[in-house]
C-alpha cells in the first residue's frame, strides 16, 4: 500500500494505488476532472484521500463506455441535486446501453459473413492459372448473394462443418464425419 503522509500522497503512490499512470493523473487533473493541487517547496503534487474516490469513479465511468466529456459534464454538475445528478447519469447510460445494442448487432452481422466465408474457403478451392495470391483474385470472396446462401448453411449446422459437408438448411448432411449429421 503507497505511503500517504499527513499533508497527501505524492502522484507516484496515487498513481500506484489506483492503477494510473503518472502521465493519466496529471491529464486528468489538467483536463478539470480532478482537481489540481498545490505543490511542495520540492515541487511535488501532494494528493488528499479525496482524490482516490474520484478517479475510481472516473475509471469505472470509463470502464462502462462513458466518454471523459460525459465524465465531466457529471462531475461538473451542482451536488445540492442527487436527483438531477442521478437521471443525468440514468440518461447518459440509457444512450450507451442503445449503443450498446446497435454495436452488438454490427458484430452479430460481421460474426456471419466471417463464418460464411469459413464455410466457402473450405468447400471451395481457387482453381485455374487467374488464381493465385489472394489479392489477386476476386474468387477468394464471396458475393452478397453467396454469402446469404453460407450464412443459411452455417446457421443449418449451426457450427462450422468440414471441408467435405455441404448441407443445406433443412436437408440433411451428406458427410458421414460431419458432426451435425448426427443431429438430424
Amino acid at each position: 500500500m503507497p505511503v500517504v503522509s499527513e499533508n497527501g500522497m505524492r502522484i507516484g503512490a496515487l498513481a500506484k494505488l489506483v492503477g494510473l499512470s503518472t502521465s493519466a493523473v496529471r491529464y486528468y487533473e489538467k483536463e478539470g476532472l480532478i482537481a489540481p493541487v498545490p505543490r511542495t517547496d520540492a515541487g511535488y503534487r501532494l494528493y488528499g484521500t479525496e482524490v482516490v474516490g474520484r478517479l475510481q469513479f472516473l475509471l469505472r465511468a470509463k470502464a462502462l463506455g462513458l466518454s471523459l466529456r460525459d465524465v465531466g459534464e457529471l462531475l461538473a454538475s451542482p451536488t445540492a441535486d442527487v436527483g438531477a445528478e442521478r437521471d443525468h447519469l440514468r440518461h447518459l447510460v440509457a444512450h450507451k446501453i442503445a449503443d450498446t445494442r446497435r454495436r452488438i448487432a454490427e458484430l452479430q452481422a460481421l460474426n456471419q459473413e466471417l463464418e460464411a466465408l469459413y464455410v466457402r474457403l473450405l468447400r471451395t478451392p481457387c482453381v485455374g492459372p487467374a488464381c493465385g495470391h489472394v489479392g489477386d483474385c476476386a474468387c477468394w470472396l464471396p458475393t452478397e448473394e453467396e454469402v446469404k446462401v453460407m450464412a443459411d448453411e452455417v446457421a443449418c449446422c449451426g457450427e462450422l462443418c468440414c471441408s467435405d459437408c455441404s448441407c443445406v438448411q433443412g436437408q440433411p448432411c451428406d458427410c458421414a464425419d460431419c458432426s451435425c449429421s448426427s443431429e438430424r
